[in-house]
Parts: C-alpha cells; sequence; structure tokens
C-alpha cells in the first residue's frame, strides 16, 4: 500500500484520514491552514457555542452518525424540536417540517399564511410528487436521480407546481441550505435538499465543531500551515506532493493521494490530467456567504429555532437561526444566539464589507421582522467563507460521473469531496471514507 497523502484537513480529508488511522496505515495529512474542520469547525465564545459552517445533520444521514458511533459521541445527538417560520409580507407564519407537528400546531396546516388556498391544495400535490420521486434522492448515490439533473431546481418546481410554491416553498429550503438560488441548482440537489429536510435536522450537544474536534483528536499524523503545490505523476502514477511551507518547499514521497480540496483546487494540483477532467473541476460552483452570529441577553423568537426570509421579502439573508433553540448547549439560559446568512449576489457582495458595515445591516434586517432585537448584542462574530456550499448545478452528476470514469485511469490518485454527491457534511464525509477504504484495499 505504501504511504498515502491526505490533502486537506476538512470534512473529507478527516474521514479519509481517522479511517486510515484506525487501519494502521501510513499517512499524513497537509493543511495550509492552521485549524482542522473546515465547514464543520466550531469555537466557544464566552459561552457560546459558535458553528462558523455547517449548521446541522440531516436525520436521513448514514456515514455520518456511523462516523459519530465510532467515535462515540452518537448519543449527543440532539434533534431540532421547534418549529420554523416563513415570512411572507411582513408576517412570520409557523410551520413544522413533520407533518405530525402541523397537526397539533394551531398556526399550521390549512391555516398556514404564507401560502394561499390555490397554494396549499398544490401543496397535496407536492407530497405526492416526493413520495414518490423520494427513493432516487440519495445524498451518498447522486446517479440515483440522474434524471433530475439537467434541469434547474427552479424551473422543475414552477413546470410541475407554479410559481407561489417555488418562490414559498422550495426557493428559502433550497436558499438556507445550500445558499444559493434554485435557478443555479440541480432539481436532483434542490429536491434532495428538501426531502432531507423533511425528515428532519439535527446538531449535537456541543454543535457540529463536536464532530471536527472528535475527529481531529484521532488523527495522530498531521502537518499544519503546510500548503499542496503539485501532485506529482509519471506515467499515470502518483509518486508524490510537492508542498510548502515555513520550512520552504519540499515533495513528500507518495505511492497514494487523496485530494480532499475544493474541486477548482483540485485542478490547480493537477495539471498533468487532460483538458476534459480539468474542465470538469474548475466549472463546479460554490455558493459565498457572510456568516454572521450576534448573542443577546432574552430569547428573540421563543417557539421557533428558525425564520426563513424567501427573495420576494426583500432582504439579504436566507433566513435567522437561533441556535440556543436548536440545543441548551448552544447557549447559556435566557440568551439567544442568532445566526444570519448571506447568501447569493448579496453575501459576495459583503465578502468586501467591513465588520461594522456587515454587523448594521444585519441589525436592521433582522429588525424589520424581530422588532425587539437590541441595538448593541453582547458581541458579534462575522466569518466570512468564499466558498460555503457546492451547488451542483444542473448537469454536475452526469460531468462528475464522467470525472469518476476518467480517474480510473490514473493509478493512486482518489478526489474526494462535496461535490462527489449531492453537495453536504453526509456527501463529504462519505467520499473520504470511501476513498480511504480503496486505499486500505
Amino acid at each position: 500500500m505504501g504511504k498515502t497523502v491526505v490533502i486537506g484537513g476538512g470534512t473529507a480529508g478527516l474521514a479519509a484520514a481517522y479511517t486510515l488511522e484506525r487501519a494502521g496505515a501510513d499517512y499524513v495529512v497537509i493543511e495550509k491552514g492552521d485549524f482542522c474542520g473546515g465547514r464543520i469547525y466550531g469555537v466557544e465564545k464566552e459561552g457560546f457555542t459558535l458553528d462558523l459552517g455547517a449548521q446541522f445533520f440531516f436525520t436521513r444521514y448514514h456515514t455520518t452518525y456511523d462516523l459519530m458511533r465510532q467515535l462515540g459521541i452518537y448519543e449527543q445527538r440532539v434533534k431540532f424540536a421547534k418549529p420554523v417560520g416563513i415570512l411572507r409580507d411582513g408576517t412570520v407564519h409557523v410551520i413544522s417540517p413533520r407533518i405530525m407537528d402541523n397537526l397539533k400546531h394551531p398556526t399550521a396546516g390549512l391555516k398556514f399564511g404564507a401560502l394561499s388556498n390555490s397554494g396549499k391544495r398544490r401543496g397535496l400535490k407536492v407530497a405526492i410528487d416526493f413520495l414518490r420521486m423520494g427513493k432516487k434522492l440519495d445524498f451518498d448515490d447522486p446517479l440515483k436521480a440522474i434524471e433530475l439533473d439537467n434541469v434547474s431546481a427552479a424551473e422543475y418546481a414552477r413546470r410541475r407546481w407554479g410559481d407561489e410554491i417555488l418562490e414559498y416553498g422550495i426557493q428559502p429550503i433550497d436558499s438556507a441550505l445550500s445558499l444559493g438560488d434554485p435557478e443555479e441548482l440541480s432539481a436532483a440537489y434542490g429536491m434532495g435538499l428538501a426531502w432531507y429536510a423533511i425528515a428532519g435536522l439535527s446538531t449535537t450537544t456541543k454543535g457540529i465543531g463536536l464532530l471536527a474536534e472528535s475527529l481531529v483528536k484521532n488523527v495522530k499524523n498531521v502537518r499544519m500551515n503546510t500548503a499542496a503545490t503539485r501532485i506529482v505523476m509519471e506515467n499515470g502514477k502518483v509518486k508524490g506532493v510537492e508542498v510548502s511551507s515555513d520550512s520552504g518547499k519540499e515533495t513528500i514521497d507518495a505511492d497514494q493521494v487523496i485530494c480532499a480540496t475544493l474541486a477548482p483546487q483540485a485542478a490547480r494540483l493537477l495539471g498533468e490530467l487532460p483538458a476534459a477532467m480539468l474542465d470538469i473541476l474548475t466549472n463546479v460552483k460554490y455558493s459565498a456567504c457572510t456568516h454572521v452570529m450576534m448573542a443577546t441577553k432574552g430569547k428573540m423568537i421563543d417557539d421557533m429555532y428558525a425564520i426563513a426570509t424567501p427573495r420576494r421579502e426583500g432582504l439579504s439573508v436566507a433566513g435567522f437561526v437561533d441556535n440556543a433553540n436548536k440545543s441548551p448547549g448552544y447557549a447559556p439560559p435566557n440568551t439567544s444566539l442568532m445566526h444570519c446568512f448571506t447568501y447569493g449576489r448579496f453575501a459576495r457582495e459583503m465578502l468586501d464589507w467591513d465588520d461594522a458595515r456587515v454587523t448594521r445591516k444585519m441589525i436592521d434586517e433582522i429588525q424589520s421582522v424581530i422588532p425587539r432585537f437590541p441595538d448593541e448584542p453582547l458581541f458579534t462574530e462575522i466569518f466570512r467563507w468564499p466558498e460555503a456550499v457546492c451547488l451542483s448545478g444542473p448537469g454536475q452528476i452526469t460531468a462528475v460521473q464522467k470525472l469518476k470514469i476518467g480517474l480510473r485511469d490514473y493509478e493512486g490518485l482518489h478526489l474526494v469531496g462535496e461535490y462527489f454527491g449531492m453537495p453536504s457534511v453526509e456527501a463529504a464525509l462519505h467520499s473520504g471514507v470511501k476513498a480511504a477504504k480503496k486505499v486500505l484495499a
């Protein structure tokens, strides 16, 4: 088997490294930054737990929960118990993604005001359609939904269910979970997000970052602040990885490389691949997010954990989430931890704004929906993600499948990441574990 170099200490890279570690393999992880965890990284501040990137696990996940069981943290999983709100015409309408909960909630079901009466009638058709297509929407096996790959989520939803369902049903879900617009997503991915969301979401008592923290503790051989500059190949076979660090440049000899970077970064490391394969990698698109977290005294949204803000409401955020209402472990008693997720063109614009301008914008938008939100939170934390979530646009599943077939000609080379499945924590972890098992085989 020889030595394996894992490039990237994010979600997929940690999953691969952990699998190699458990098997006693010879490996090293190289991470260009000063922390591992990538988009499942979390920190603590003043008694609050901040998930800087990913905010939830879908309850339909498989690989994620298998890893959590192995790490001994599965029992710390917490399902989101509270309902969500959807903003329409300045009013928040409460609903739960779980059907039985809606029957119990006084403002849900037939009284749900975010849809017109005709929209509610169309909702029955939506439910039937999802039940029919559900088995095809598999985050671990995107090829099951290949027939939905070449049309956008927006076009598919509008054609089947109409404009209102798109704008006040599909778009709020897809934008909140991908930080992009449904026009940017394939129907396979957009409908997959909605299908998984309906089944429910969860976190842990210590946030999503607990998974990253647990993986890092069990991955022994990591080199931080070390950037890969080139994957060295000869005659279609991996020979090593050129890296750069404060100590200078060097080549790490290896028989196997698991490249766990974003797709465009992988293309830059693999200049020797055919142009057609590099084009697939460079054309994988990502959303952006200027993620704003604000802690406050008192409860801001007592009966909900989130308020989705459809784009027709004119805000720059896909929604507001009070993480203190997800799990008590996120915040001290009688406080709120509000997360604001800018998306689309708004997010890209705000990447260049200074913190004061971003903070003022977010407070103004929160107060337009939650008037009692204070002018001065206990603290504000801002984390900018130029590449937040892989968008899996129309045609990406087909293109990535071609890439997977092409990679069979290159011995010892394994590409992993969320773009190899339906983009998600699950897809990233699944691809990392799968690649490591191939190495071990």
